[in-house]
């Protein structure tokens, strides 16, 4: 009787209707690199440090994926990624978007890179470090926004149009700052029955700065728009993008400039050697019809054996008086160049080096800064 009522509850329990999950996926990568410089006069960001020191910093990296899928059926996928960064400590958020597709192509809505930056300029990587970077117009580049929404097409015999707009946050956004005073705080401390002052605090204020909400620009309105085209045929691939981006939703605002923004990217691969290009123009930077920038990058990656060796070279034109990028007293370019070397330890895990270069035209952001690390890929 029991082992009838046993098989019984077993039948049932593989009779119930299936459960259909969407199907999940978690990748990512773990960094962790130790940079110098050649004097220890910088940081590994180019910036001057108050005291020189032996150079040495401690950089960790964390990029964690989680991508779902669901087959919709007649053709059609729904899916949704959430990226999450955190380096040395700090967390943030990358891309945070869900989107269909389907024959009629992909549209996508959310936190996002624009064309630019996200698909033409990230070509110009040749290299295996994430402390260290070349990666030219690093000054106006929009970023990733909240209110994106984008749409690229099926695949035209190699040819690929795509279409995003961008609500942006005002730039254009005041700080205020209020003055707290602090008065009449102290800290006491009683030793063999004398009350001592350990600390003290009088007579003194802070300031606390605030961001004015009022200048935020929250009307959901399509503040930037971003177009490209790619062409991809065998070992070539191309990209080309344009984005204006509205001067409400640059830090000049309404009395500025819409800036516009042209890139392109060219990609050939030879057995194990990739060559790339990039080159960019950017008129009214940060809506201000003086910031004009250009430049562009050159570099390659060759793979041997278990080796990695990128090498990568860029080269920058800032006209800028108002904030330095390049003062129009000194002109000149910003260049820089880069080697680095991966070498896998396995299909995940590898030991990575590199050795940059920068001579700026702003004698203090002049460096030269080694890194070498340990990845792993899941």
């Amino acid at each position: 009787m029991k082992k009838t009522l046993v098989a019984a509850a077993v039948a049932a329990s593989f009779a119930a209707p299936a459960v259909s999950f969407a199907d999940v996926k978690i990748s990512g990568n773990v960094i962790q690199e130790f940079v110098a410089d050649d004097d220890g006069t910088h940081d590994a960001n180019g910036s001057a440090k108050t005291t020189a020191d032996d150079g040495l910093e401690s950089k960790a990296a964390v990029d964690l994926v989680f991508s779902v899928s669901e087959d919709l059926g007649n053709g059609l996928t729904a899916f949704a990624k959430i990226h999450t960064l955190r380096d040395n400590g700090t967390s943030g958020n990358a891309d945070q978007v869900v989107g269909l597709k389907g024959d009629f192509g992909t549209i996508v809505v959310g936190r996002m890179e624009d064309f630019s930056e996200g698909k033409v300029a990230a070509m110009a990587a040749t290299d295996s470090s994430d402390a260290l970077s070349i990666e030219p117009n690093g000054a106006y580049d929009t970023g990733r926004a909240e209110g994106g929404i984008a749409y690229v097409s099926p695949s035209f015999n190699g040819l690929t149009f795509g279409i995003a707009g961008y609500a942006l946050p005002n730039g254009g956004a005041t700080t205020t700052t209020d003055t707290v005073s602090i008065s009449g705080i102290s800290t006491n401390a009683s030793a063999g029955g004398a009350t001592t002052t350990a600390a003290e605090i009088t007579a003194t204020s802070v300031s606390v700065d605030y961001l004015n909400a009022n200048n935020l620009d929250a009307d959901a309105n399509i503040d930037a728009t971003d177009i490209m085209v790619e062409y991809a045929n065998g070992p070539l691939l191309v990209r080309v993008a344009r984005e204006s981006i509205d001067k409400n939703a640059t830090k000049a605002g309404a009395s500025g400039q819409d800036q516009e923004t042209d890139s392109i990217a060219i990609s050939y691969k030879m057995d194990n050697i990739t060559l790339v290009g990039y080159a960019f123009d950017v008129e009214n930077g940060a809506g201000t019809a003086t910031n004009d920038a250009d430049g562009y990058f050159v570099g390659a990656k060759m793979a041997m054996g278990a080796n990695t060796f990128g090498i990568g070279y860029t080269e920058e034109t800032d006209v800028d008086a108002s904030s330095g990028n390049v003062d129009s007293t000194n002109g000149g370019d910003n260049e820089s160049w880069m080697i680095s070397v991966d070498h896998a330890l396995s299909k995940r895990t590898s030991v990575t080096a590199a050795y940059l270069d920068v001579d700026d035209v702003d004698a203090n952001a002049d460096k030269s800064v080694y890194a070498i690390g340990l990845k792993h890929v899941f």
